[in-house]
C-alpha cells in the first residue's frame, strides 16, 4: 500500500515538472480550493468522505448527558427563533390567538420543542453532574492526592474553557454589527472598528465581573445568551469548594450536608447553586447505584462495561418484576411532570390548567416560572439517569453530534438569527403571511428548514476552530505553568 502511494506521488511530481507553468498554477489552486472546501464541511460529512481518517467516538457511561445537553442547546435556538418569528406560539393554547386558531405546537409537552428557558436549568444540573463525576470516584477510592490534582486542574482551566470561546463570539458579533451584516438588536454600530472593539472588550470585562454579581439580570451586549456564562463559572467554583470541603466525609454524611447546603441556598434564592450541587448529588447516587465505585485506597476507580440491551432481559422473579415496573413508572411520572413544567408559557400562565395551580403555590421567596423550571429540570435529568430506554435516545448519532457542537451552537445561534432573520423573514412573509393558521405554520417550518442547516454548519466550524482549540490551549497552558516533577 505504501509503495503504491509513493509511486503515485512520484508520478504526480513528474507530471507537474513536465507541465507548463500555467497548468502547475492551476493544479495548485485547484488543490487549495479542494482542501479549503473539505475544511469548511461539517465534521460529519468529512467523516463520511474519509472514514479511515476519522476517530471512532466511544460511548462512556454518561454519554447520554452529552446528548441531552446537545438537544437542550438546540431547543434554546428553537425557542429564540420561535419567539422572534412567531410570537403567538409563546402564548397558551386557545388564548390570544390574534384572529388565527392556535397551533398544536402550543399544546403542553409538544411546546417543549421550543421552550428554551427551562433548558438553561438542565445545562446547570448537567454541569454539576459532569464536573463532580470524576472527583466523586476519587473520593470513594480515597485517592485524595489525585482529587487535589483533579480539582486544581479544573479550577485552573475553567475560566479559559468558558470565557475564551465566549469572548471570540463577542468580537465576531461586533464585526458583524459594525459591517451591517447583523441586525443591531443588542449593540449598535460604532463610528470606527476600534471603537466597536473597545465596546466589545467592555462586554467581555462585564462577563468576567458578572461572575460575582448575584442579582444582576442584565443581558450582555452582542449576544444576550451569554448571561449564563458568568453563572456557570461562579457556580463551578462553588461546586469545587464544596467537593473539597466534603471530600473526607462518609457518603451518608456528605449527601446529608449537601442536602442541608442546598436547602439553605434554595431559601436564600440562590437557585443556580442548588442546580450545580444537585447535579453533584445525582452523580454520586448514580455512581453508587451502578456499583462502579471502588473503596480501596490503592485501586483506581473503574466504570461499568458498556451497557447492552441483553442486560435488561435477565429472568426476574415476580416480586422483582413488580418492584422494577413500579420504579420505572415512578421515573416515567417524573419525566412527564418535568416535561409539563418545561411547557410553561412565557405569559398568562395563570390562565392555563395546571400551571395556574403551580404558580399560585410557588414557594417563597420565588415568583413565576423559574423555580418550577428548576424542579422540572431535576425530574428530567433524574429520569435520564434511571431510564435506560431514555438514555438510548440521547446516545443516538444525531444526539451525540449535537452534544459535540452544543457549546458552539449555544454561542453562535443568536448571531445566525441576527444575520438571517432580517433577510429571510421579509421574503417568507411574501409567500407565507403570518396572519392565518396555515401561514404561521408554514412560515415557522420553512424558516427552520433554511436556518437549521446554516446554524449546524456555522456551529461545526466554530467548534473545530475555536471551541476545541480553547480546550487544548487551556490544557497546554496548565502544563506550562505546572511545577516540574522532581526526578
Amino acid at each position: 500500500m505504501f509503495s503504491k502511494d509513493l509511486r503515485a506521488s512520484v508520478l504526480e511530481v513528474e507530471e507537474m515538472e513536465s507541465a507548463p507553468d500555467h497548468a502547475i498554477f492551476f493544479c495548485a489552486g485547484k488543490r487549495l480550493l479542494q482542501k479549503l472546501g473539505f475544511a469548511i464541511m461539517p465534521s460529519f460529512l468529512q467523516r463520511r468522505l474519509r472514514p479511515n481518517s476519522a476517530k471512532s467516538q466511544r460511548l462512556h457511561p454518561t454519554s447520554y448527558l452529552d446528548g441531552l445537553r446537545g438537544v437542550a442547546s438546540f431547543i434554546v435556538f428553537m425557542g429564540h427563533y420561535t419567539e422572534e418569528n412567531v410570537g403567538w406560539y409563546s402564548e397558551p393554547y386557545g388564548l390570544y390567538e390574534d384572529n388565527a386558531p392556535s397551533s398544536p405546537l402550543q399544546l403542553p409537552f409538544i411546546r417543549v420543542l421550543y421552550s428554551g428557558r427551562p433548558m438553561v436549568h438542565i445545562f446547570f444540573i448537567i454541569s454539576g453532574f459532569v464536573l463532580a463525576y470524576k472527583p466523586i470516584q476519587q473520593i470513594h477510592a480515597q485517592q485524595y492526592a489525585g482529587l487535589a490534582t483533579t480539582l486544581s486542574s479544573s479550577v485552573f482551566r475553567r475560566a479559559a474553557r468558558l470565557f475564551i470561546p465566549s469572548f471570540i463570539a463577542v468580537f465576531i458579533s461586533a464585526i458583524a454589527v459594525y459591517t451591517g451584516l447583523a441586525a443591531p438588536t443588542y449593540a449598535f454600530p460604532a463610528i470606527s472598528l476600534f471603537s466597536q472593539f473597545k465596546h466589545a472588550w467592555a462586554t467581555c470585562v462585564y462577563l468576567m465581573q458578572a461572575s460575582w454579581y448575584w442579582d444582576d439580570n442584565q443581558l450582555p451586549s452582542y449576544n444576550p445568551a451569554l448571561w449564563t456564562i458568568p453563572i456557570e463559572f461562579a457556580q463551578s467554583m462553588i461546586l469545587f469548594v464544596t467537593i473539597l470541603g466534603l471530600a473526607r466525609c462518609t457518603t451518608n454524611i456528605r449527601l446529608f450536608l449537601l442536602g442541608v447546603i442546598s436547602v439553605f441556598c434554595f431559601y436564600s434564592e440562590r437557585w443556580a447553586v442548588v442546580e450545580f450541587l444537585g447535579g453533584m448529588a445525582i452523580a454520586e447516587i448514580t455512581l453508587i447505584q451502578s456499583g462502579s465505585l471502588q473503596t480501596s485506597p490503592t485501586s483506581s476507580p473503574t466504570l461499568l462495561p458498556k451497557y447492552k440491551l441483553e442486560d435488561e432481559l435477565e429472568v426476574l422473579t415476580a416480586p422483582s418484576v413488580v418492584k422494577s415496573r413500579a420504579i420505572q413508572a415512578f421515573w416515567i411520572a417524573n419525566l412527564m411532570s418535568g416535561l409539563f413544567m418545561a411547557s410553561w408559557t412565557n405569559n398568562h400562565a395563570e390562565e392555563v390548567w395546571g400551571l395556574s395551580f403551580l404558580q399560585a403555590h410557588t414557594p417563597a421567596p420565588y415568583s413565576g416560572q423559574r423555580i418550577w423550571f428548576l424542579f422540572g429540570a431535576f425530574q428530567i435529568v433524574g429520569a435520564c439517569t434511571q431510564l435506560k430506554w431514555l438514555q438510548r435516545l440521547f446516545t443516538t448519532p444525531a444526539a451525540q453530534y449535537l452534544g459535540q457542537i452544543s457549546y458552539a451552537l449555544y454561542l453562535m445561534h443568536n448571531l445566525v438569527l441576527q444575520i438571517l432573520e432580517p433577510r429571510v423573514g421579509p421574503i417568507l412573509m411574501q409567500y407565507f403571511p403570518k396572519y392565518s393558521f396555515l401561514g404561521r405554520q408554514t412560515f415557522w417550518a420553512v424558516g427552520l428548514l433554511i436556518d437549521i442547516p446554516i446554524l449546524i454548519w456555522v456551529s461545526d466550524i466554530y467548534m473545530r476552530t475555536v471551541d476545541t482549540p480553547s480546550v487544548k490551549f487551556a490544557r497546554w497552558l496548565e502544563n506550562k505553568c505546572l511545577v516540574p516533577k522532581k526526578a
